[in-house]
């Protein structure tokens, strides 16, 4: 009988096994690091418990140390078997005994969310200083433009005038929650779940503690099921990345704003814009919309992770494969942005001119005038809310914009309302539709004000300098942690024992 033309061909079957193998963890150059520490920590407690016979567990060690001099990532990179690479190159070079020790009283799922947690709390570490450093840039930026005064928007429309120095501390703020959602996750990750198993632990008397201490964690993931299959976690460290490129592309979107030819309230710099190949005269805000793309990436990146962790305790495995790798790229991505940003801000250009020229342009300031009227004629707000409002369309109307209009002929429209004892003199009707002026009284906690706004970068300034020395505290614990791991074997390796 022949064939059915229009069906493919089945593959081949030497391609098979190769599509199987695709499926299996290669070397990931992000966690290859923290799978050697772990190798030798859970070597060296098994040497100190003697579950592993001395000899056998300071030939692991010796081995493990030979590697990081000839190239710790190379030797992994070239032995293959994933995160099992360390096995595989003893095993090459120093025979199946020593090899095959490496493995006793753990399992794949140890390597997996150990080194994920150390990955974690690493790239979370990284990601806040950069973040820190960014924020300690808008700081910087908000000091040079405490004066420079701006419309702000609602709706797409002139709301009130605010400074460059308020928006800048915005972000400011709003970026400090978001590394202070990085430091929470990092606690939260900082917990081992190695001993775990793949899900009850080991029947040999493995020390747990031990191991956490070595690889300087807080403490230990109580419940084995917990440590080895729940992994909250990466929905954790995707959703903080999340809500984090959310606010750079929302700042992103500002300045894409500001610099549209229309706005033309900023200029960026050469080396932040591209060049169309056909209209000389562009320059394509490029760097901009790459930021702006971050939140979309990370939304997609979220979607997955959750996606991933669906189903009943232990279902989700291979799966992961894919979702990890998707993070691990978002947050390097993000770590690559969050270094170029404060050159930006310093770098560039803010026509402060311009910006105050629109912010006087389109009655930005009028909620003062109405303020004025409440207190100068004692009348209630909502009705001073009406008439400025009325005021303002019918100036509006007329094309008559707030720098060509006086108090005599708000006083005019007051009456021609029925509002025949309600008037404003001439240098309260000025002062009220001044946007510099606005801004000024605007010094109460928080606000725009130029004291308040000294107050706030003070405050700020303190802030980062603290959280410096927070992060620093914590890096030179993990570096002493991984230090003293490796003065610990390397001890026991030169005096043959364990203490």
């Amino acid at each position: 009988m022949m064939r059915d033309n229009l069906r493919p061909d089945p593959p081949a079957r030497t391609l098979r096994p190769a599509y199987m193998e695709s499926y299996k963890e290669g070397f990931v150059e992000d966690t290859a690091g923290y799978i050697h520490s772990y190798d030798m920590a859970h070597v060296l407690m098994l040497g100190e418990r003697g579950i592993l016979p001395a000899e056998t567990a300071l030939g692991v060690l010796a081995g493990l140390r030979e590697m990081d001099r000839l190239g710790m990532a190379e030797c992994r990179r070239k032995a293959g078997g994933g995160n099992h690479a360390g096995e595989a190159w003893l095993t090459e070079h120093k025979g199946a005994a020593i090899g095959g020790a490496i493995g006793l009283a753990r399992s794949s799922g140890d390597l997996s969310a150990i080194s994920f947690r150390m990955y974690a709390r690493h790239t979370l570490l990284e990601l806040r200083k950069g973040l820190v450093e960014l924020r300690a840039a808008l700081v910087e930026f908000a000091s040079r433009h405490v004066d420079h005064v701006l419309p702000g928007n609602t709706h797409g429309q002139h709301a009130q005038p605010i400074t460059f120095a308020l928006w800048a501390m915005m972000y400011n703020d709003a970026l400090a929650r978001d590394c202070a959602r990085l430091g929470e996750t990092i606690a939260r990750a900082n917990h081992s779940p190695a001993g775990a198993g793949i899900m009850s632990g080991t029947e040999f008397p493995i020390d747990r503690s031990r191991i956490a201490q070595l690889l300087g964690f807080d403490s230990v993931l109580t419940n084995t099921l917990d440590a080895a299959l729940s992994h909250d976690l990466e929905m954790e460290f995707a959703s903080t990345l999340n809500m984090l490129c959310y606010t750079l592309s929302r700042m992103a979107e500002d300045l894409f704003l500001w610099n549209t030819t229309e706005y033309d309230l900023i200029t960026l710099p050469d080396w932040f814009i591209g060049i169309s190949s056909m209209m000389p005269q562009k320059r394509n805000p490029d760097g901009l919309q790459d930021l702006r793309h971050l939140s979309t990436q990370a939304q997609a990146t979220l979607t997955m992770v959750m996606g991933t962790e669906r189903g009943p305790t232990g279902f989700p495995i291979i799966e992961r494969r894919n979702s990890d790798r998707s993070l691990r790229q978002l947050a390097r991505a993000l770590g690559e942005r969050l270094a170029i940003l404060p050159d930006l801000l310093h770098d560039m250009e803010v026509k402060s001119a311009r910006a105050e020229s629109h912010a006087n342009l389109y009655w930005a300031s009028v909620t003062d005038l109405a303020g004025a009227l409440v207190r100068q004629n004692r009348i209630d707000w909502r009705r001073a809310h009406g008439l400025v409002a009325g005021f303002v369309r019918d100036c509006i109307a007329k094309g008559q914009p707030p720098y060509e209009m006086s108090a005599d002929d708000f006083n005019a429209y007051a009456s021609r309302s029925g509002a025949l004892k309600i008037t404003l003199d001439e240098a309260v009707f000025t002062r009220a539709l001044d946007a510099r002026a606005f801004v000024s009284r605007r010094d109460t906690f928080g606000g725009p004000g130029p004291e308040a706004m000294d107050h706030a970068i003070s405050q700020a300034t303190s802030a980062l300098a603290h959280e410096r020395q927070a992060l620093q505290a914590l890096e030179t614990t993990l570096a002493k942690a991984q230090e003293n791991l490796l003065a610990t074997v390397d001890t026991a390796v030169k005096g043959q024992r364990f203490v």
